[in-house]
């Protein structure tokens, strides 16, 4: 008998066409995955671009600090809160961008005047290389070369302290120097007339573990004076403070701690001896 709806099998041509459609249509489907996932990688590429851009851009006109240089000549910068600095050649300020704040901190790297407004409520603080300065509202020049470091109070109060010691503190008058002689354990206030004439008579000097031959060459600087030490006490060391002292104070102080008598020889001449 002759069976009924028999399927007759593919032909070689038949079997190779359909298998062409099949592969044809695997590809067309792979590529529509590859052009999606192209246009998905393409987008959020497009979109992490735009977010760093704007990153950026945010990151520069409301959180990265203002830089302020003074090349060759000096720079005038007038602040937020309307105080002015003068910047000497050479000299660079930073200003946080959220300046002004609870404190008003500038960073000073170099020389500069600074005419700072009032504020009770929110101290003006510049921060230098090791030493702050903080004031309410006055007119100060800071001057740094190397390790020196001095403060010139022209109006209003000034407070300086080490970085990291609030303590220990020295407070400017109008027409008065701080200088630490070019040691961070050595602090001086003394008039700035006096000091730029070289005839001071009265200073405030602090030492903390200074030698006394480095005591002796910085009273020599500061009061225009000759110290003559004996040669096995040059290396003694030596912490001391006295608040607008003479020469001849604070040489007498000294003396008391190295059990060394004093002679005066003459108004600018004196010796520490056995």
């Amino acid at each position: 008998m002759e069976k009924k709806n028999q399927i007759e099998p593919f032909t070689d041509q038949e079997s190779e066409e359909m298998w062409a459609t099949i592969v044809s249509r695997i590809r067309i489907q792979e590529q529509h995955k590859r052009k999606s996932k192209v246009r998905i990688l393409t987008t959020c590429l497009s979109t992490a671009a735009i977010l760093i851009i704007a990153g950026i851009i945010t990151y520069r006109n409301y959180v990265m600090p203002q830089t302020y240089y003074a090349n060759s000549t000096e720079k005038i910068i007038f602040l937020k809160d309307s105080s002015q600095v003068t910047l000497l050649p050479g000299a660079k300020l930073t200003v946080e961008r959220n300046f002004p704040s609870e404190t008003r901190d500038v960073y000073l790297y170099g020389n500069a005047i600074f005419r700072v407004s009032k504020s009770k409520k929110h101290p003006f603080i510049v921060h230098s290389s090791n030493y702050e300065t903080k004031v309410l509202g006055t007119v100060f020049k800071i001057t740094q070369k190397g390790q020196d470091f001095n403060v010139d109070l022209f109006e209003g109060k000034v407070k300086i302290n080490k970085i990291g010691k609030p303590k220990d503190y020295f407070i400017l008058n109008p027409k008065e120097t701080f200088a630490n002689m070019g040691s961070e354990k050595v602090g001086t206030v003394v008039s700035t007339s006096k000091m730029i004439a070289s005839k001071v008579t009265l200073a405030t000097i602090a030492f903390n573990d200074v030698s006394l031959k480095d005591i002796a060459a910085i009273l020599e600087r500061t009061y225009g004076i000759k110290l003559i030490i004996p040669k096995d006490h040059e290396y003694s060391r030596i912490t001391a403070v006295k608040e607008k002292a003479s020469a001849e104070d604070f040489i007498k102080q000294i003396a008391i701690q190295l059990n060394l008598n004093t002679k005066k020889i003459d108004d600018r001449t004196f010796q520490l001896e056995d």
